[in-house]
């Protein structure tokens, strides 16, 4: 009875999962078909970020439900499938909390307050989100240090979620309902957010940051692999977030909300990488993928910066002879951008490899050498000599042999020319 109920937990807990984020989904395209009204929150958050959360959560649950059927022994699955159900059903319950508040019935607040209370405890599924990158890709920690540190994690997320979840006062994430539940101190103190849980918060992204260099450094090849791909989702996540946090703090007026749309939809990018790292699709195009995205980077702050230089210096060039000169200077610095691109691009792709990925340059150079070197030749013993050298020295493989078809009849043997390596 225990066998069979560990051989079918895992694929009803997927299956389970992912129709709660399916439910989510399509809920909240209904809500907003039944009852479509604005979507106004702080922070920016509107509809396009809307469909971004609804897009993240099928992301995590639906590649959180394959780890779970094909690794269940793996615990970021499970995360996984949790996260991505918590973030598509959440966005039911806020839209139905703006729709009940909508009314502007008395029934309606009440419903509204429940759904958007549901909202904030669904909303925590930002703290399993947290706990992944503690357990990347192994699904445990990597020494009883980080074990005893998790115990506290998991001691500070339960009190994280007590207090966002009976706070009186306007609810944490949507401060235009008040909190049904609330009771107790307000430890925010007129501010969006605990300080206490602020700094707390700050200190657990400082540790997974220290865990995550700690697991690299002790790590096998093919586990610092799987480390690179969810590094580099998380660079993109993260600087999407900060983006998307400086225009919330620090810009004057309403928040546009572009920002915190492209974070959110560039978080669908880490269940993705997650997915690549632990089932080993495709693992080691990491560097390539590394090299090229540093590579595009510094290609487009190059030529935006060219574009703008152009554009300001030939309108300014254009003005005392035209009274509109913005079309040419538009024109103009398009065909400069477009004829630099790739001039630019390769001369910045060569010196990303060759400061990160040196062995795949030296690999380059090495085979364009061979090319050159044996272009004219015809004698079989140098030609045999020339290629073992350069496998030597690109793939140092332990050995190596050269089989050559003889001369004779069809059907005859071969022998080896040049040796072993």
């Amino acid at each position: 009875m225990t066998r069979r109920l560990a051989m079918t937990a895992p694929p009803t807990f997927a299956l389970v999962g992912l129709g709660l984020a399916i439910v989510g989904a399509v809920g909240t395209a209904l809500v907003h078909y039944v009852s479509p009204v604005p979507i106004v929150g702080t922070f920016g958050f509107g509809e396009t970020a809307m469909v971004g959360y609804v897009v993240a959560g099928l992301t995590w649950a639906s590649i959180g439900a394959v780890l779970v059927t094909r690794r269940p022994e793996n615990a970021v699955g499970w995360l996984m499938v949790l996260v991505g159900a918590g973030f598509a059903l959440s966005q039911l319950t806020v839209s139905l909390t703006f729709a009940f508040l909508a009314e502007g019935t008395a029934q309606g607040d009440r419903f509204a307050q429940v759904a958007g209370w549901i909202t904030v405890l669904l909303q925590l599924v930002a703290v399993p989100q947290l706990a992944i990158g503690f357990l990347f890709p192994t699904g445990h920690v990597q020494s009883r240090g980080w074990g005893r540190f998790m115990r506290l994690f998991w001691t500070f997320a339960t009190v994280f979620v007590v207090i966002s979840l009976t706070q009186p006062g306007p609810l944490q994430l949507i401060p235009a309902v008040d909190n049904p539940v609330g009771f107790g101190p307000d430890f925010r103190g007129g501010r969006p957010v605990a300080p206490i849980l602020v700094l707390a918060t700050l200190v657990i992204f400082v540790s997974l940051g220290f865990s995550m260099v700690a697991r690299y450094r002790s790590a096998g090849r093919v586990e610092r692999v799987q480390m690179k791909w969810f590094v580099l989702a998380l660079g993109i996540s993260a600087t999407a977030l900060g983006v998307a946090t400086v225009e919330t703090v620090f810009m004057d007026g309403p928040v546009s909300g572009n920002s915190l749309t492209v974070y959110v939809f560039s978080g669908a990018v880490v269940p993705v990488a997650i997915g690549i790292a632990i089932l080993r699709y495709r693992l080691y195009d990491i560097d390539r993928i590394i090299s090229r995205t540093l590579a595009y980077a510094v290609l487009t702050a190059i030529l935006a910066a060219v574009y703008l230089v152009g554009f300001l210096g030939l309108q300014s060039v254009l003005a005392p002879f035209t009274a509109n000169g913005g079309p040419v200077a538009v024109a103009a610095s398009t065909l400069v951008v477009f004829a630099l691109f790739q001039p630019i691009r390769r001369r910045i792709q060569g010196a990303v490899d060759r400061r990160f990925y040196r062995s795949r340059y030296d690999a380059q150079r090495e085979i364009e050498s061979f090319a050159a070197r044996v272009r004219d030749e015809v004698e079989v013993d140098r030609l045999a000599g020339a290629i073992s050298s350069t496998l030597e020295r690109t793939m140092q493989p332990a050995s190596a042999s050269i089989w050559l078809r003889s001369g004779g009849p069809a059907g005859a043997g071969g022998a080896p020319v040049g040796g072993k390596i």
